[in-house]
């Protein structure tokens, strides 16, 4: 694939992607400089803003990107406090040693718990969450010999720096970590692993169908925030000196989530915002103390009301113009190009597919192969089992009878996610775009299939290696070369939910064939379209299978499928009824009978 564009060095492009990490530090300093040395804010506020900041960033890159909420990253805090105090009390640990300690049990918890509990979804995840924090909370409160139970531990030994004060000593060991950490997470959430947990948060069964294997991803990213989780512990016990039960409890849980959605979740930044603001709040209301808690309650009131998707999603949204990109990339040569096919064996080939919903026979002993780089439109009438057909060959459903041998390979029972990376790519009835992601970031999941979910990418992805960087300024490229395609380049940079149906429908294709499969699945791609967008994407489906990509569509408009067809297989009540070229199905008895009518 040839394009005409200027790749920018990466260091250059690191930082300018992540300019609104400098313009949060550098703000917060402006800000927070003069308010400390007035006496307005104190210190001590500063520094657990750092520790707190974390934790929220831990919970973030949970819930902002992958859309799962815990309840039970207050016991993963626990863990890492009370680990560095039990460890350096007994066995004297430093709170590097101690630290990693902690770390090392909550990725391992975290790990474990992760598969059994992201089996589970919505309310029931939550629910297993805050049972492992009660859990944890009963545990140590009620381990005396170990814990001090109610009563706590206190002379954690504090850290120092030469000859500098352990109070010192400790503001620059938390906010180092805590940029350190900051700069991680925000390379994380910008890069492909971002894309793909956004994608997830917006629809599972797409993500998958798009490379995601979407429980390894989670279960990771589950491990990494409990990991933010337990550096924010340990560092909360080092900087207090004490650890107690009641810094762990259903209450400071609450704390935390306000801090959360109070900054702005799905941003990491934000988060520093709320720890702040929430950290500040009970110095700011102290005069008015009876009427505190009602003070509070205005002031968040009033705030959620302006901003419902915090004070960072307040500002991102005023400042989102600002950040409008040119399109990256002018297509040059040929755009497409198909992985090549071994053999002469069909590229799909289904034998036998069957298919039951309780007593509704919804796919009836169907078999079909397509060819390669050939045209099949399947037809029937609504409710003639199309859509299930295809949710089987992808795995979106399990096939219980029947086989399906794609590229020679039996792909029976496997994951969408392992259909989809042995090169099947496919569209849904009813478009399911990723709504947290822009317009060409939808592209970019195709064009980067996805991601692999593994601890090693997410690695590699949060360090912004050169050779990462370079890969995400090729794969931008490439997406906006599709958009321009498809006649979408000026609309790059919006939210795919304000498209109207007819482009959503669009940018769904061209997320499909970006990832350059060899079997691309369109269902009813061409509904909702106008006269003129129909012969543009009759005119892109061509070229694709000029290209070598093999497909297989659904669709009603008979003179569309009639014009681009090399064949049309037709099914009635789950059963296939007739196959053939366009001119022999026109005039089969059966169909016209089920169908197409005299």
């Amino acid at each position: 694939m040839i394009f005409r564009r200027t790749m920018t060095f990466p260091l250059v492009y690191l930082l300018r992607r992540n300019s609104v990490y400098f313009a949060t530090i550098a703000g917060y300093a402006l800000i927070a400089t003069p308010l400390v040395a007035s006496g307005i804010l104190y210190g001590d506020v500063i520094v657990t803003s750092g520790i707190f900041f974390i934790l929220v960033m831990g919970l973030d890159l949970l819930y902002g990107y992958t859309g799962l909420l815990s309840f039970g990253h207050i016991a993963f805090f626990a863990i890492g406090a009370y680990t560095v105090a039990v460890l350096a009390k007994l066995l004297g640990l430093s709170l590097l040693g101690g630290g990693l300690a902690a770390l090392l049990l909550n990725l391992m918890l975290a790990l474990t718990l992760g598969r059994i509990l992201l089996r589970l979804s919505g309310s029931y995840f939550m629910l297993g969450t805050l049972a492992f924090g009660i859990m944890v909370h009963a545990v140590i409160t009620t381990w005396y010999p170990v814990t001090g139970g109610d009563a706590g531990l206190g002379d954690v030994p504090q850290a120092r720096m030469g000859e500098l004060s352990p109070t010192l000593s400790l503001a620059i060991i938390i906010w180092g970590t805590t940029l350190a950490l900051f700069w991680l997470a925000m390379n994380l959430a910008q890069s492909r692993v971002g894309r793909a947990l956004r994608a997830i948060r917006s629809d599972e069964v797409s993500a998958a169908c798009s490379c995601i294997p979407v429980a390894r991803l989670k279960t990771n990213i589950f491990a990494l925030s409990a990991g933010y989780a337990s550096v924010s512990g340990s560092l909360f016990a080092a900087y207090n000196g004490v650890v107690h039960p009641d810094s762990f409890s259903l209450s400071a849980l609450l704390d935390v989530l306000l801090m959360l959605f109070f900054g702005g979740e799905g941003t990491i930044w934000g988060g520093l915002i709320g720890v702040t603001v929430l950290r500040t709040l009970p110095d700011l209301s102290g005069p008015l103390h009876a009427g505190k808690i009602l003070f509070s309650g205005v002031l968040f009131a009033v705030i959620i009301y302006l901003f419902p998707r915090g004070i960072a999603g307040g500002i991102r949204r005023i400042f989102a113009h600002l950040a409008r990109r040119p399109a990256a990339a002018v297509l040059d040569a040929a755009l497409v190009r198909a992985p090549a096919i071994v053999g002469d064996a069909p590229v799909l080939k289904a034998e036998n597919i069957g298919q039951s919903f309780g007593g509704l026979r919804a796919v009836d002993d169907v078999s079909f192969s397509i060819d390669h780089a050939r045209i099949k439109s399947l037809i029937g009438p609504n409710g003639a089992g199309k859509s299930t057909l295809l949710n089987l060959i992808s795995g979106v459903q399990t096939l219980r009878e029947g086989r399906i041998l794609f590229r020679g390979e039996d792909v029976t029972g496997r994951r969408p996610d392992a259909i989809a990376r042995l090169g099947m790519q496919r569209t849904f009835q009813h478009e399911r775009l990723f709504t947290h992601l822009s317009v060409i970031e939808n592209v970019m999941v195709g064009c980067e299939h996805g991601s692999d979910g593994s601890a090693r990418e997410l690695f590699r992805c949060a360090l912004a290696l050169p050779r990462t960087l370079r890969e995400e300024q090729r794969v931008r490229a490439q997406a906006a070369a599709w958009l321009a395609t498809i006649g979408l380049a000026e609309r790059a940079d919006d939210p795919v939910a304000v498209l109207p149906h007819g482009l959503r429908k669009l940018v769904e294709v061209a997320r499909a064939a970006a990832a350059q499969p060899s079997l691309l699945l369109l269902d009813e791609t061409a509904a909702g379209l106008n006269d003129n967008e129909k012969q543009s994407l009759k005119a892109f489906i061509r070229r694709l299978r000029d290209a070598g990509i093999t497909i297989l569509l659904i669709e009603h408009d008979m003179e569309f499928v009639m014009d681009i067809s090399d064949q049309v297989l037709v099914v009635n009540f789950g059963r296939r009824i007739a196959e053939g070229s366009p001119a022999e199905v026109r005039q089969d008895k059966a169909v016209l009978a089920a169908y197409l009518g005299t």
